[in-house]
Formats: C-alpha cells, sequence, structure tokens
C-alpha cells in the first residue's frame, strides 16, 4: 500500500497529541516499542521534541511507513488496559488526521484506508452522521454501523453488520453453522426458518431468492474480509452507503421469518 507523505502540520498535531498525554520516559518507550530505540527523549519540551522526530523519521527511506508504525503503536488498545477511555479519546484525535490521508484507525490499532479523504474537520462527521439517519435503516444496522460509519469507518460498518447478520440468523434458526453455509441450511425450503407458508411458486420463489441473497452476501462480503486486511479491501463511503441498504432488505426480511422444523413435526 502506498503512503502520502504526512505535512509538516499534521506531524506537529499528531506530536502534541503525543506530547499532551506521555511523559519524557513513556515517549522514549513509545518510540522503542514502535521500533525506534534510538529516539530518547531529550528532557525539552515534549511536543517539539516529538515533532522534530518525526519530521527526521518521514525524511527517511519508508519515512511515512515508520510514521505509520509509530502511529499504530500510540493507538495499540493493549497500551490503554487501565486507562481504556483514554485509548478512544487519543484514537479519535487521530483519526482527525488521518482522515486528511483517506487513513484511520480502527479500536483494534490497526491504520487502514478509509475509502475517501476528507477536507474539512467541521463538516466529514455531521455530513456522515446526516446521510445515515436520512436511510432510516434497521435497528440492528444503527446500532452496530452508525458510529463506524460517522467516523468514516466504512469498511468495518459493513463488515460488522454481516456479522450481525450471520449472528441474526444462527440465533433464530438454532443453528450452529456460520456463514454461506448457514444461509443455505437455514433458509432453503427444508431448512427451520420460513419467510411463508411455501405454498405457491412464488412464495418458494421468495423463500429461495432471500436464501441465494443471503449467501452471495456471505461469500461476497463476510467470508472473503474475514481474511483480507482492510488495507486491501477498500470500501467508499457511497459502496457502503449500497451494501447497508442491502442488509437492510436482508433485516426486514428476516424479521418476518419463523421457526419451523419439519424434522420435528
Amino acid at each position: 500500500m502506498e503512503l502520502e507523505p504526512f505535512k509538516l502540520p499534521a506531524l506537529e498535531a499528531l506530536a502534541k497529541i503525543i506530547g499532551d498525554n506521555y511523559t519524557g520516559s513513556e515517549i522514549s518507550e513509545l518510540f522503542r516499542k514502535a521500533g525506534f530505540s534510538e529516539i530518547s527523549h531529550d528532557g525539552g519540551t515534549k511536543w517539539r521534541f516529538v515533532y522534530a522526530a518525526l519530521e527526521a523519521m518521514q525524511k527517511q527511506t519508508y519515512g511515512t511507513f515508520n510514521i505509520a508504525k509509530l502511529i499504530q503503536q500510540l493507538c495499540d488498545p493493549q497500551e490503554y488496559f487501565s486507562a481504556p477511555e483514554k485509548h478512544e479519546v487519543i484514537c479519535k484525535q487521530v483519526n482527525q488526521i488521518l482522515r486528511f490521508y483517506g487513513l484511520l484507525v480502527g479500536d483494534d490499532g490497526k491504520l487502514r484506508k478509509s475509502g475517501e479523504k476528507v477536507t474539512s474537520l467541521s463538516k466529514s462527521i455531521p455530513e456522515n452522521a446526516k446521510i445515515f439517519d436520512d436511510r432510516k435503516f434497521h435497528n440492528k444496522i444503527s446500532q452496530h454501523a452508525r458510529k463506524l460509519f460517522t467516523e468514516g469507518n466504512y469498511f468495518h460498518a459493513v463488515f460488522e453488520c454481516c456479522k450481525v447478520y450471520d449472528k441474526e440468523i444462527q440465533e433464530k434458526s438454532q443453528m450452529s453453522e456460520y456463514g454461506s453455509r448457514l444461509m443455505e441450511s437455514a433458509l432453503s425450503l427444508t431448512g427451520t426458518l420460513k419467510l411463508n407458508a411455501q405454498q405457491t411458486r412464488t412464495e418458494k420463489n421468495e423463500q429461495e431468492g432471500v436464501m441465494h441473497l443471503s449467501v452471495g452476501l456471505m461469500r461476497a462480503i463476510r467470508n472473503p474480509q474475514a481474511h483480507e486486511p482492510a488495507l486491501d479491501w477498500p470500501i467508499d463511503r457511497e459502496a457502503a452507503l449500497d451494501l447497508l441498504s442491502f442488509l437492510n432488505f436482508l433485516f426486514n426480511k428476516i424479521d418476518k421469518t419463523i421457526y419451523f422444523n419439519q424434522k420435528s413435526n
């Protein structure tokens, strides 16, 4: 993956985040854990020291990737076992910078593409929230995707909803399978989840249609994304909205299903 070099204001903002939240010795330890043990705080103003270090790092070969390594170390959730609320605050501050480069860090501390760059701090989040809310998504989608989508984390907004849909089918069908195999077992004409009485050809077509759509969702989104890093599978805002709308349709269909085990009747 290619990374655009960070501009000096971005490096300065990042340095101030570190300087405001770390002591001098903690700054030295942060650089050491990220693989830069040669960088040790000199006792001066913390943010200015970090700013100078970041500027020097970026001028080196693969410098931007070195900055990315430090960001991931800074946002590693295991650095905040005793203060999880601090992790959330720092990640939000870092993401305000990264959005200008089409990047973000997730709750796992990993750097990934967001799908698009923003040009204004004040407009990106409110705009995303309005666009999301205007769709009036199913409550499960709103519950699991709104925060991620609003923050520009489109990949994981879709991925989380796919996992929730998978779990919803698993629980309603009372089956232990998952993914495309679960969809085939639970929603087939002989499965345990029934959309209708399956008496007419139209009813049978609807049942099989929802099954095939659900299988397609798992194969196209759920299964590949479980094994592909987000950096290699970017989803932009419009694609995320399309996929969430598709999931919305499926969730509404599944809400109408009833459990019927033909083997026990």
